[in-house]
């Protein structure tokens, strides 16, 4: 009968604390939200730029449709030097009032999954939603990395001129936070240059912040830097396929 009792007492301390721990979550249960977008080029710019003087043509990235179910096989990969650009304060300023406005602006149906919030025991109480497609975003912030490293970009209408045609398949991209907040980046890439045979790569990159106020700003900040490692490591695979010889019906 004691330990019954003991049992009983228990069980109702960790329901009672599951419910404090909720109940501290405060709005966690109605979900975070991130805009995906970028106001300039997130990598150094060389004196010697590895990409000029090339055309590459961006045809798109698909996005799965689920982002965060399937868990990464593989290791993230650190890039070599790599060093986080944050947002200058007019790009922070700018960010929380189009997020605002595009919030507003967008339903659920509109959103995609791209993570989960948590409760100090681990439990998931809610998810993050980003308000807009990781394919475009991925797709345009490309597009200014590889201008700055010294790359003419140019869209599928122009894929003939181009040097090198890329596209891939983002297949997962998830931010999580449990006591602090990490996120990871999941992109089959696929390399055409030009008179050159096909390469693909499977990259992965991760972020990580720590957990202030669960802002959304905190939750963006990992994925900015999964994606800024990815264009790092994305202009890698570039100079290595224009360094393939030329296929035989060519040369």
């Amino acid at each position: 009968m004691k330990k019954s009792m003991q049992s009983y007492r228990s069980l109702l301390v960790l329901e009672l604390l599951a419910a404090l721990a909720a109940a501290g979550s405060g709005c966690a249960t109605n979900g975070r939200h991130v805009l995906l977008k970028e106001y300039g080029s997130s990598v150094p710019l060389p004196t010697d730029p590895p990409l000029k003087g090339m055309t590459i043509c961006i045809k798109g990235f698909q996005t799965a449709t689920n982002l965060t179910s399937l868990e990464p096989k593989s290791k993230p990969e650190q890039p070599s030097q790599f060093t986080f650009v944050k947002f200058t304060s007019e790009q922070s300023k700018t960010w929380d009032q189009e997020f605002r406005a595009l919030k507003k602006k967008t339903k659920k149906t509109d959103w995609w999954q791209v993570g989960n919030v948590r409760n100090g025991f681990g439990m998931v109480m809610s998810h993050v939603y980003a308000l807009n497609d990781p394919g475009p975003w991925l797709a345009e912030t490309l597009k200014l990395d590889l201008e700055a490293q010294g790359a003419k970009v140019v869209d599928a209408a122009q894929a003939d001129s181009a040097d090198l045609c890329l596209s891939g398949t983002i297949q997962f991209c998830r931010v999580d936070i449990y006591m602090k907040i990490w996120g990871d980046l999941v992109v089959d890439l696929e390399l055409q240059p030009k008179n050159r045979g096909p390469s693909r790569a499977a990259l992965h990159t991760e972020g990580g912040t720590t957990a202030w106020m669960s802002a959304s700003s905190e939750f963006y900040k990992p994925l900015r830097e999964a994606r800024q490692k990815l264009s790092w490591l994305t202009t890698r695979e570039i100079v290595k396929a224009l360094k393939q010889p030329a296929t035989a019906a060519t040369q």
